[in-house]
């Protein structure tokens, strides 16, 4: 009965945002009430999007990056999940977040235990939005099944950092 609530509520947010994104915008700049504007709004653009389109490449991110995420991937294969990313998000506004931390951790241990411990990690794919934020994937290799990590990082200055992360066991849209 619970689980059918959730789907119900999902269907019906689902649902109500679909019809107010066929809503036409308004232009402030007109002046007939009510005519839909003549300028599309832009969609929004998801930094992090599922599917990949363009060809991956593989090039490892300046040292400044690289080395940390290396150091991250090895301890989080001696088991230290907690030293993987006190370490990992230190100076970070990710870092600050504790419950989120405490999510990340859990949730990697959730998975160790699915995919079995993780064997290595290696980049598969790196490119920049702009030239200041870069996204990087890599694919952790476990006995049952890899998976996939996201990080963003951002250079505000001189110095790159990381803005945002996350994993999933997500890899058919990897595939073409």
């Amino acid at each position: 009965m619970k689980k059918s609530l959730v789907l119900l509520a999902l269907l019906s947010l689902a649902l109500a945002g679909s019809s107010r994104a066929q809503t036409p915008a308004l232009n402030p700049n007109d002046s007939s009430v009510g005519a839909p504007s003549q300028a599309a709004p832009s969609p929004q653009r998801n930094i992090m999007p599922l599917t990949i389109n363009h060809k991956p490449n593989p090039t490892l991110p300046p040292a400044e990056i690289a080395g940390p995420i290396d150091k991250f991937f090895k301890t989080l294969k001696t088991g230290d999940y907690v030293g993987a990313y006190d370490s990992f998000l230190a100076g970070t506004r990710l870092g600050t977040q504790t419950e989120k931390k405490s999510f990340f951790i859990s949730k990697t241990q959730d998975a160790f235990g699915i995919y079995g411990k993780l064997n290595d990690a290696e980049i598969f794919d790196n490119y920049s939005v702009g030239s200041n934020v870069i996204v990087l994937t890599y694919l952790s290799r476990h006995d049952i099944q890899p998976l996939r990590w996201r990080f963003v990082y951002y250079r505000p200055d001189k110095t790159w950092v990381l803005i945002n992360m996350g994993f999933d066991d997500v890899l058919l849209d990897m595939l073409d």
